[in-house]
């Protein structure tokens, strides 16, 4: 009966009910804000109210995503003893993950990373908004040194590190930043659009304090794969890995190979060690 209900109601009517029983609406997003924007075109910038909060976006399509990956499927849900667990955010984004951790965890100490300038600001602004403990909100791209690089900036998120680069951003060596922290990091996230093989095999002796990771791996269509090696890095640090198929896959590749904004195939990597 109550699926039946459900049914005849619309997306806005579900929500005012929601609201009529003061019950929060899933995941922080209205049903019928999640409805308008999978119509709204892409990479245009909009406020949305997010957990009944401020969020700026940028683009709907790639927010819907993450959201979805991020707060339903809770891909980066982890269980610490720790009340205040540090967490560097790799490719931040617009902060998803990072406001996820923090309303789990809301003594976390979060250092985000954004490479984007645009997007940077907009990273800021929802922090803030949401009032996450944010140590640092750096804009770099995370790489194995700190040279300037050109940086192709897609206003969504694939922004990636290339010589077709249309603007400059600095380099964060990422193994510095490791080696800077004076305890435990609990959690590494690592997305960062095909750079995250180069910076980890520069972190391969590095590791050491981080006790879980979570790396998305591209492969780069026409490029040698590197999956070994970065599973090897893995191994080589004590920890067990678990995959999962994310984004672009081919469903035939003995036929055809599926490609999408220059990668064939993309991989959620979570390391975890023994008793974290």
């Amino acid at each position: 009966m109550r699926s039946l209900i459900r049914q005849c109601l619309t997306p806005r009517m579900r929500d005012y009910a929601r609201t009529l029983l003061g019950r929060s609406h899933p995941w922080g997003l209205a049903e019928h804000t999640a409805a308008q924007l999978s119509q709204f075109p892409r990479y245009q910038h909009r406020e949305i109210r997010f957990f009944g909060r401020p969020l700026q976006i940028c683009d709907a399509a790639s927010f819907l995503s993450a959201w979805k990956e991020i707060f339903q499927f809770q891909i980066y849900r982890f269980q610490s003893q720790n009340p205040a667990p540090l967490i560097i955010d790799a490719g931040a984004n617009l902060g998803l993950a990072s406001i996820y951790l923090s309303r789990l965890y809301p003594q976390a100490r979060v250092i985000a990373v954004e490479s984007d300038p645009d997007i940077h600001r907009l990273l800021q602004a929802n922090l803030t908004a949401h009032a996450v403990t944010a140590e640092q909100v750096l804009c770099r791209a995370v790489w194995d040194s700190d040279e300037w690089l050109r940086f192709s900036q897609d206003h969504g998120d694939a922004g990636r590190v290339g010589a077709a680069g249309t603007i400059e951003v600095q380099g964060l060596r990422l193994r510095d930043l490791l080696l800077l922290q004076h305890s435990s990091i609990d959690f590494l996230k690592l997305d960062i659009e095909g750079a995250e093989v180069r910076v980890l095999r520069d972190c391969r002796d590095s590791l050491v304090r981080v006790q879980r990771l979570f790396v998305e791996y591209h492969s780069v269509a026409g490029q040698p794969q590197q999956l070994a090696e970065l599973l090897d890095i893995l191994q080589h640090n004590g920890f067990r890995y678990y995959i999962q198929q994310s984004g672009v896959c081919s469903q035939t590749p003995l036929v055809e190979l599926q490609v999408e904004s220059g990668f064939d195939l993309q991989l959620n990597i979570w390391g975890i060690r023994p008793g974290a």
